[in-house]
């Protein structure tokens, strides 16, 4: 059987085939294409793989409840502090939500998770449905932030609107919003305070870790050994304050 005739044609040089046939050109960086399942993971995949290991924030799926099933134990990032990134809320839009719109749900989730959980921040993922449906989600957030006194901030993860890259640089702009403008630190501690709290000139930050099998706890040892303090973890074992320390410059 041809691979034509058991994938969509628009799927074709996306796969490819055991044989020794000549010009298999793979096409990889493309958008999804609705209705067609790949072995590609969505927008909201990308984005909650880098922003889920921060551990003391709510992780909100606006959308129906599967998508909430990518959560932390698919990849098992680790924590040695809050554990609440390891619990995954979700709006769980129906199809009266989807014709009416899910904004009410989205705001009622939100106030009762910040009066039960505490977070020190909130995240909110778009998946597909709110794409298609346009629930503003930055508005709702923007309100959430006034009233709880809290960060909450949207990820603009709509599964259709891109691949699992696109969900990567959704979640960095949520990271970069999280973490405010830079900030000029004029007094910077002894080069001896290797184990405080503040900058040293041998302290750094750790880009595209998540802590999967203790992974950034083993390097962070390492870099001590040799002098070097871990400030933060990007974003393996990272909490919303550790976040926010990691833009201070010297």
């Amino acid at each position: 059987m041809s691979p034509k005739t058991i994938i969509a044609d628009s799927r074709e040089k996306q796969i490819m085939v055991n044989e020794k046939l000549k010009n298999q050109d793979i096409a990889c960086d493309t958008h999804s294409v609705s209705g067609v399942v790949s072995q590609r993971a969505c927008v909201y995949c990308g984005a909650r793989v880098v922003l889920n290991p921060i551990t003391d924030a709510a992780h909100i799926v606006h959308g129906p409840i599967g998508c909430a099933s990518y959560t932390w134990d698919i990849r098992g990032s680790l924590s040695s502090g809050s554990e609440m990134y390891r619990m995954s809320f979700s709006t769980d839009l129906r199809e009266h939500d989807i014709i009416f719109g899910g904004e009410k749900k989205l705001e009622a989730a939100i106030d009762e998770i910040v009066a039960k959980e505490d977070p020190n921040a909130v995240f909110i993922y778009s998946t597909c449905v709110v794409g298609v449906i346009g629930d503003d989600v930055k508005a709702i957030a923007k309100r959430a932030e006034a009233k709880h006194g809290i960060r909450v901030i949207p990820v603009n993860s709509s599964g259709f609107s891109g691949s699992k890259k696109d969900g990567y640089k959704a979640a960095c702009h949520a990271i970069l919003d999280l973490m405010g403008p830079k900030e000029k630190v004029t007094e910077v501690a002894s080069i001896d305070d290797l184990n405080g709290t503040g900058t040293t000139p041998y302290s750094l930050n750790f880009l595209g870790d998540f802590n999967l099998a203790a992974e950034s706890w083993i390097i962070k040892s390492y870099l001590e050994a040799i002098g070097l303090k871990l400030k933060t973890v990007i974003t393996g074992d990272s909490s919303v304050a550790s976040l926010r320390e990691a833009k201070k410059l010297r």
